[in-house]
């Protein structure tokens, strides 16, 4: 879109979503930008779908692809944006959404590693108050998604980074960038013990063999494809429901 078209754009109040990607490894199987993919797909194809099934509008700003990923130091690939560094960015890119007319703005974290997100958001918002700047932010998470439907398509096989979920994704997506000579089972060291029950923090090499947490050896393209459809469903739904409640409080 161009600057007047977005200009116009903003003027009906869309929902501007941020997708939050990052670069780092995914055991020697998947690309190091799996999680960047998986979270613009999900965006982009689920905001379509929210138009067509619920004439609901969103504009989809251009993805970041670095993020906090200082848990996967030791692996190679792994592009890291300090935490106190990336908080300032996307604070900077919102705002500047917020300069360009969107009063309503979303992230959509496509890492579970972002944990400094939700307290940017709550600053941003605290900020945007300070200088009577009136401004609507939802933090959009997929984990309560991802979860059920690793337990619904992949009971066995159970989730976990570069596990049988991601690599179903990936496979039904992008299928050329998975090496399935690379896929193997991790071995994990002591890590629902120590990290899990004892909440120990870990860097990755220190709790697995391979890169990754689950084991990716029952991932199909078949289930990816389903999941895909189930996901993509999903956030369309969720964008619905953030409308209507945006519009019963006067924001639209």
């Amino acid at each position: 879109m161009t600057s007047t078209e977005l200009a116009r754009a903003a003027r009906s109040h869309p929902l501007a979503i941020l997708p939050l990607g990052c670069t780092e490894q995914h055991a020697s199987h998947l690309p190091v930008d799996a999680d960047t993919y998986q979270v613009e797909r999900l965006v982009r194809d689920g905001a379509r779908l929210a138009r067509e099934r619920h004439a609901v509008e969103a504009v989809v700003l251009p993805t970041l692809p670095y993020g906090p990923a200082a848990e996967h130091f030791g692996f190679a690939g792994t592009i890291s944006v300090p935490s106190e560094l990336y908080v300032g960015l996307v604070k900077h890119v919102l705002m500047s959404a917020l300069d360009s007319g969107f009063d309503r703005l979303a992230v959509v974290r496509g890492c579970t590693g972002h944990w400094v997100v939700p307290g940017a958001l709550w600053d941003l918002k605290a900020e945007a108050r300070r200088a009577s700047r009136m401004v609507t932010i939802h933090d959009l998470t997929m984990e309560t998604d991802y979860r059920e439907l690793t337990k619904k398509h992949l009971p066995a096989a159970g989730g976990g980074h570069a596990g049988a979920m991601e690599t179903s994704l990936l496979l039904a997506g992008r299928p050329e960038l998975v090496d399935a000579d690379a896929i193997v089972a991790p071995t994990l060291r002591s890590f629902p013990e120590r990290y899990v029950d004892a909440g120990e923090v870990f860097l990755f090499d220190e709790a697995t063999s391979t890169g990754a947490l689950g084991d990716p050896s029952a991932a199909s393209a078949k289930i990816g494809d389903v999941l895909w459809s189930d996901l993509i469903g999903r956030f369309a739904d969720r964008l619905k429901i953030v409308a209507e409640q945006d519009r019963a409080l006067g924001r639209m």
